[in-house]
């Protein structure tokens, strides 16, 4: 009676018992990426190798003998012409040509939203090539025909669907100044090359000097990672891993005595405005980089070929998804009675990762376990806004309709059960634009909260930790990608309403449901598309058991991608002799759990 008194007092008293919040989750995870940015420039080895990865300058210019020039007018010091030059294949840039009437004292790229300055360096006798810069408007970002206008400014538009494929808007227009490098290197007579940059292109004409020996001199304004930080700047200026080896002090290192005022003349008045042609610049951009990722599937297979399954794993942890640094905090796991269920008790539990990082969740164990028996476990995660108690704790509403309480139900079949919180709630994206420059992501951080609770789960007597499994709907679903499959303490993987052909959803601009055209810009990883998507993931669970459910109406893309997508990984495990261990299994319905199939997979690879 005194239990039961006990247990009645424990359960009405479940809100005071709850884990610490998901905005207090998000809170110390930013608090810890700050400090590791803090702590980065101890660590930092710049090198323009590293700097030429990150930013994308990967591609093989074209080679040209002369720019494309037409007359637009003239001064007493020099001429101006518009002018065309190819850069990669199918793209150019376009700008303004200063030729000077005596021979030039510098050859200069200019790099700038404003006329101003090249036209004080023609003025001054240099000669001077001026490409346009894709601009912050949001005319063409979007797709009429789709009837899909966003309000990204175009430099985000490129760079949204350029960050998978290892590319950047930032590498793009470094491209194009280097292509006039090689231009200006080539001309007769010889003069020293220099590069000037603002706004946008400050940073660009610092990254392009540090990329080619060949630019002598550099001036640049408007130029800073640091301030305001790089995080609170605008999404296009995100570059995975910069901070990790670069910040202002180590560009001011690299570059030296670089760093000049270059000539300057008062400008002419020569009347002459640049034809702009923002919308083939951008369209260049675009397809260019849609070809890439038409290509990057035929990369991956090549890389699995090179490398297999572990050494894409070690690429795709290591380059993709990084790894967070330690030292792991000691879990001091704190568990608490949460709710009584008619079959099982609920217990929230918080536990510490790093320094002002910790995981929560819920534990529901059945209430007939039997002294000393142990069973298996399903741990199941939600997605995106989602609650860690939506899984059991739902009476009616949307909750109810997504996750059918489908950890109860798994509960109440036997299995005990974790359901994690992830931090994918309310505001959180900064988290990835904090994690990104440090060579960081957002599962570095949920993989570490894992890590730290399996090693906790394992360790109970209960849980026979040779029969664990995972359940993860729609941002569960690359939970699922992510963290289960790289972890061999999990036998089985179900992974629903996510598992796409997920690159092209990131990266299309010609389907309606591509992430292209809404605001989850935080799912984006880098060069992911070169290394491993949905199939090459799911292949490394083998030959340990995984599924896919879908749902027909599931809005995040279509059966026929989906489809497509798994055929890989139903064909590595048939050609592995383990072709039983994986499905696929459709169901009539909307982006929610559906359960059965699901059920059955896990009763049938748990041996429950």
């Amino acid at each position: 009676m005194r239990t039961l008194c006990l247990l009645m007092l424990l359960g009405a008293s479940a809100a005071a018992q709850a884990p610490a919040s998901v905005e207090d989750m998000v809170a110390g995870m930013t608090g810890y990426l700050q400090r590791l940015t803090a702590e980065s420039p101890a660590g930092r080895r710049p090198t323009s190798e590293k700097l030429r990865r990150m930013i994308g300058v990967v591609d093989a210019r074209v080679p040209f003998d002369d720019l494309d020039p037409r007359p637009l007018g003239e001064t007493a010091v020099y001429r101006v012409f518009s002018a065309r030059w190819p850069v990669l294949d199918g793209v150019t840039a376009e700008g303004l040509y200063y030729q000077p009437k005596n021979a030039p004292r510098q050859r200069v790229v200019v790099l700038s939203d404003n006329l101003r300055r090249a036209r004080e360096l023609a003025a001054a006798g240099c000669e001077v090539l001026a490409p346009v810069l894709i601009d912050t408007k949001s005319t063409y970002s979007g797709n009429p025909a789709l009837g899909r206008q966003t309000e990204q400014p175009h430099r985000e538009w490129i760079y949204r669907m350029a960050f998978p494929v290892g590319r950047h808007i930032y590498g793009y227009e470094v491209q194009k100044a280097l292509a006039a490098v090689d231009w200006f290197a080539g001309r007769q007579p010889a003069a020293p090359i220099a590069i000037y940059g603002d706004g946008e292109g400050g940073a660009e004409a610092v990254f392009a000097a540090v990329l080619d020996p060949r630019i002598q001199q550099v001036e640049t304004h408007d130029f800073s990672l640091e301030s305001p930080p790089l995080w609170q700047q605008p999404l296009y200026r995100n570059v995975f891993g910069l901070l990790r080896d670069f910040g202002d002090a180590e560009f001011a290192a690299l570059l030296g005595r670089r760093f000049v005022t270059l000539p300057k003349a008062a400008p002419l008045q020569d009347a002459v405005e640049p034809e702009i042609h923002m919308r083939e610049q951008v369209h260049e951009l675009v397809d260019y980089t849609q070809r890439l990722v038409a290509l990057s599937e035929y990369t991956r297979a090549k890389l699995w070929k090179e490398l297999g399954s572990k050494g894409v794993e070690e690429r795709f942890l290591t380059d993709v998804i990084g790894r967070l640094p330690g030292p792991v905090s000691t879990p001091n796991v704190r568990r608490t009675l949460f709710q009584e269920g008619d079959r099982w008790r609920a217990y929230a539990v918080q536990f510490d990762v790093r320094p002002g990082v910790f995981g929560s969740g819920y534990l529901l164990v059945p209430k007939d376990l039997k002294a000393g028996e142990k069973r298996p476990l399903v741990v199941v995660q939600h997605g995106l806004n989602g609650r860690a108690d939506v899984y059991f704790n739902e009476k009616e509403g949307r909750g109810l309709e997504v996750y059918r309480n489908f950890g109860a139900q798994l509960a109440d079949l036997g299995f005990i059960v974790y359901s994690a919180q992830n931090p994918t709630v309310g505001e959180f994206r900064h988290l990835a634009r904090l994690a990104n420059p440090l060579g960081l992501s957002l599962y570095s951080l949920i993989r570490a909260q894992y890590q730290s609770l399996v090693d906790w789960l394992v360790t109970l007597p209960e849980v026979d930790a040779g029969r664990m499994g995972f359940y993860g709907l729609s941002y569960g679903g690359k939970t699922a990608l992510r963290v289960p499959v790289f972890d061999e303490r999990f036998r089985v993987v179900v992974c629903g309403g996510d598992f796409n052909e997920w690159i092209r959803k990131l990266t299309t601009v010609d389907e309606p449901y591509s992430y292209m055209f809404t605001k989850e810009y935080e799912i984006l990883e880098w060069d992911m598309a070169h290394v491993a998507s949905h199939a090459e993931l799911a292949m490394m669970m083998a030959p340990r058991a995984f599924m896919v459910e879908r749902g027909h109406g599931d809005g995040v893309g279509k059966d026929e991608w989906v489809a497509y997508e798994y055929a890989k990984v139903r064909r590595f495990y048939d050609e592995a002799g383990v072709g039983e261990r994986t499905r696929i299994a459709y169901f009539n319905g909307p982006h929610r759990v559906d359960g059965p199939a699901a059920i059955e997979f896990l009763r049938k690879f748990l041996g429950w």
